[in-house]
Protein backbone atom coordinates (compact mmCIF):
# COMPACT_ATOMS: atom_id res chain seq x y z
CA UNK A 1 0.00 0.00 0.00
CA UNK A 2 1.32 3.37 -1.24
CA UNK A 3 2.60 5.57 1.65
CA UNK A 4 0.31 9.10 1.58
CA UNK A 5 1.26 12.57 3.09
CA UNK A 6 -0.42 15.83 3.44
CA UNK A 7 0.45 18.03 0.77
CA UNK A 8 1.40 21.30 2.58
CA UNK A 9 -0.34 23.78 0.10
CA UNK A 10 -3.56 22.45 -0.64
CA UNK A 11 -3.67 19.93 1.96
CA UNK A 12 -5.20 17.15 0.19
CA UNK A 13 -4.06 13.71 0.76
CA UNK A 14 -1.70 12.46 -2.13
CA UNK A 15 0.36 9.22 -2.85
CA UNK A 16 4.19 9.92 -1.88
CA UNK A 17 4.78 8.33 -5.49
CA UNK A 18 2.45 10.58 -6.76
CA UNK A 19 4.03 13.46 -5.75
CA UNK A 20 7.04 15.71 -7.53
CA UNK A 21 9.96 16.02 -5.17
CA UNK A 22 11.12 19.90 -4.89
CA UNK A 23 14.65 18.30 -6.20
CA UNK A 24 12.65 17.76 -9.69
CA UNK A 25 10.44 20.87 -9.43
CA UNK A 26 11.83 24.04 -11.64
CA UNK A 27 13.66 26.48 -9.31
CA UNK A 28 11.52 28.93 -10.63
CA UNK A 29 8.40 27.34 -8.98
CA UNK A 30 9.87 26.55 -6.10
CA UNK A 31 10.77 30.45 -5.25
CA UNK A 32 6.97 31.34 -6.19
CA UNK A 33 5.77 28.50 -3.96
CA UNK A 34 7.66 29.84 -1.34
CA UNK A 35 6.99 33.17 -1.92
CA UNK A 36 2.84 32.78 -1.26
CA UNK A 37 3.60 29.88 1.03
CA UNK A 38 6.76 30.82 3.69
CA UNK A 39 5.51 28.22 6.26
CA UNK A 40 6.32 25.17 2.73
CA UNK A 41 8.96 23.18 3.88
CA UNK A 42 10.64 22.14 0.31
CA UNK A 43 12.17 18.70 1.30
CA UNK A 44 8.74 17.63 1.65
CA UNK A 45 7.73 18.30 -1.80
CA UNK A 46 4.51 19.47 -3.41
CA UNK A 47 1.73 17.37 -5.44
CA UNK A 48 1.69 17.65 -9.00
CA UNK A 49 -1.83 19.51 -8.62
CA UNK A 50 0.05 22.18 -7.21
CA UNK A 51 2.92 22.46 -9.09
CA UNK A 52 0.87 22.15 -12.09
CA UNK A 53 -0.61 25.17 -11.26
CA UNK A 54 2.35 27.09 -10.71
CA UNK A 55 3.36 26.16 -14.23
CA UNK A 56 0.45 27.48 -15.68
CA UNK A 57 0.49 30.65 -13.81
CA UNK A 58 3.66 31.40 -15.21
CA UNK A 59 2.16 30.44 -18.36
CA UNK A 60 -0.53 32.87 -17.89
CA UNK A 61 1.24 35.85 -16.46
CA UNK A 62 4.54 35.77 -17.90
CA UNK A 63 6.24 35.95 -14.78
Amino acid sequence: MPQKHKCQICQRDVDDSLSLAHIKAEEYIIKLISQDHPEWNKDKGACNLCLEYYRELIKRTEI
